[in-house]
């Protein structure tokens, strides 16, 4: 995309964003009450992203799922973010976009107590994840959902995809102030996670590759 057309996409994008806040602000998910039926029967899937309404028993560790009693207006909201973001997600980033927005799903079922949750805020909640994309994206890229930051050091997270098996974190630091992350734990895509001992260290003078396991 031409980087004019690019950012008039993404303009477009956030004065839609903002319509949609309304929509979500009246609670207009069930302006079509057989739509919002078919998506309660059938909730949003897409991306190695699943909304359901029960966690499965056993499922894949590359799959997110996000478990929520509000599937129809959940999935009512991500199916227009798709349309309204339509522009500037494909195929190289798809997974990063959706995996994001269940991963603020997920964060804000598991933040607070249930009674206090309500298809409105989660919604909210989803729509400001997606207007920082935007921002990001006006910046040159939006970040990929597998890096957090931890004790101020980037951490790329590599899932092994295969349930049981070890996962990987790689972080690099300067040479000069080493750091070791061992023991330390985040909350990612809904769990919490423990990093463990550095398997591998390699580097120069001037800065150090690490890759430890992390596991939940």
């Amino acid at each position: 995309m031409a980087k004019k057309n690019r950012a008039r996409s993404l303009a477009a994008a956030s004065i839609l964003l903002r319509t949609l806040e309304d929509l979500v602000d009246g609670e207009r998910w069930d302006l079509d009450a057989a739509a919002l039926a078919a998506w309660q029967d059938e909730p949003w899937a897409g991306a190695n992203i699943v909304i359901c309404s029960e966690a499965p028993v056993n499922s894949l560790s590359d799959v997110t799922f996000v478990v929520t009693p509000f599937t129809g207006a959940l999935s009512w909201l991500v199916d227009y973010l798709k349309q309204i973001c339509g522009d500037f997600i494909d195929f190289r980033n798809k997974r990063a976009f959706y995996g994001r927005l269940a991963d603020v799903a997920n964060h804000y079922h598991v933040s607070r107590d249930r009674s206090l949750w309500n298809p409105k805020d989660l919604c909210f909640a989803v729509i400001r994840e997606v207007k920082r994309i935007v921002d990001e994206e006006l910046d040159g890229g939006f970040a990929d959902r597998d890096v957090v930051l931890l004790r101020g050091i980037e951490l790329q997270l590599h899932y092994s995809g295969a349930e049981g098996e070890p996962h990987l974190a790689v972080y690099r630091h300067s040479a000069n102030a080493p750091v070791d992350l061992e023991g330390a734990t985040f909350t990612h895509r809904g769990r919490e996670w423990r990093v463990g001992p550095n398997l591998h260290r390699a580097g120069d003078e001037e800065s150090v590759v690490c890759i430890a396991m992390f596991h939940g």
